[in-house]
């Protein structure tokens, strides 16, 4: 599970459920005071499910997207 270490507001998703990902993709991007924060995979993966959308406005320790590593 990928939780958000910032408040702010989805600006992009870039992946979606089912979808597989390497190490270093950006998985969705979040806008905090003007600075646009990418938040990446860690590992190999697929992506479970996308809890959030564009412009949805997020607080710190929001559910963003479930992944499950190393497949």
């Amino acid at each position: 599970m990928i939780y958000s270490e910032v408040s702010g507001t989805i600006s992009k998703v870039l992946v979606s459920r089912d979808q597989i990902v390497e190490k270093g993709t950006d998985l969705l991007i979040i806008e905090c005071m003007k600075m646009l924060i990418p938040v990446t995979s860690k590992n190999r993966g697929k992506i479970i499910d996308v809890y959030v959308k564009e412009n949805d406005i997020i607080n710190e320790g929001a559910k963003l997207i479930d992944v499950k590593y190393n497949i």
